[in-house]
């Protein structure tokens, strides 16, 4: 099940952690919108990123486990393109590339980066993720 879904479905917020590394992703239940409302580019990363990821199973009552690795190596090539484009380095190894984008995925789903980032990872990258 993908984390999107099974928030839904727990209706809660979790911290969810990697199968690999030892690092922690909170996240939130997805925010609802009315038909007539439109998203911000904030809640469209996170519910982009949340249908992509793997749920492996629920730890506790707010923790469960998650590919999170698998899905940031499986999508190696739009994660390299994105941390050229939009950090000021470039992880060398493959480890530090998935352990650094854990860690700015979890920074993101708390807010902390601009509207106009959550905007060019959602159009320019967006649609080149895939769920591992």
């Amino acid at each position: 099940m993908n984390l999107y879904d099974f928030l839904i479905k727990e209706q809660g917020d979790f911290d969810t952690y990697d199968t690999v590394f030892d690092v922690c992703v909170t996240v939130c239940e997805p925010y609802e919108y009315d038909e007539d409302e439109e998203k911000e580019f904030y809640d469209v990363f996170n519910d982009l990123i949340m249908k992509n990821v793997s749920v492996i199973k629920k730890i506790s009552e707010c923790e469960c486990l998650c590919n999170w690795s698998d899905f940031i190596l499986f999508n190696k090539a739009v994660f390299k393109a994105a941390a050229e484009e939009l950090w000021s380095y470039v992880p060398k190894t493959e480890d530090n590339l998935v352990y650094e984008w854990i860690k700015e995925i979890h920074a993101w789903m708390a807010g902390y980066t601009s509207e106009k980032v959550y905007k060019t990872f959602v159009t320019k990258y967006g649609k080149q993720l895939k769920a591992a």
